[in-house]
């Protein structure tokens, strides 16, 4: 007898059974239906911080113009909402002037995103004086 012809005795280690590959698959199929989930979780934050953003650049830059504005020409804002349609994100911007005294002035400006109804307006105050002319109003700055 040659040995080199011969085969060794075939036992329950000598290969993977088709259950064991079934369950396999189905484990693989699982931990790759879970990282599905998470992505999609990840991706909807990403898009609701990435609104944000946009929301918090919309108010900054109507508080700067609102600041840039003369005081005088305060009391010509007309009060009314206005509705920007442009990307990345659409929102309608309200704004409305108070008149607290007769050297102050608080414009309160409202940003609402539209589109998405989980998000929710976003507000901010700009209170502005009259400066005296005596000096300068704002110690501290040159």
């Amino acid at each position: 007898m040659r040995a080199a012809n011969r085969r060794p005795p075939r036992g329950r280690e000598s290969g993977f059974v088709l259950v064991e590959i079934l369950i396999s698959m189905l484990l693989v199929s699982i931990a790759v239906l879970a990282l599905g989930v998470m992505l999609v979780r990840i991706s909807r934050t990403a898009g609701a911080s990435a609104t944000s953003v946009y929301q918090a650049a919309a108010l900054a830059a109507e508080a700067s113009r609102i600041n840039a504005l003369p005081f005088d020409s305060l009391a010509t804002l007309a009060p009314g909402c206005v509705t920007v349609t442009a990307a990345p994100q659409p929102y309608q911007r309200c704004t409305t002037v108070n008149n607290v005294s007769s050297k102050v002035k608080s414009v309160i400006i409202v940003v609402t995103p539209s589109g998405n109804a989980l998000l929710h307006p976003d507000t901010i105050i700009v209170v502005r004086t009259r400066s005296s002319g005596q000096g300068n109003p704002r110690p501290g700055f040159p």
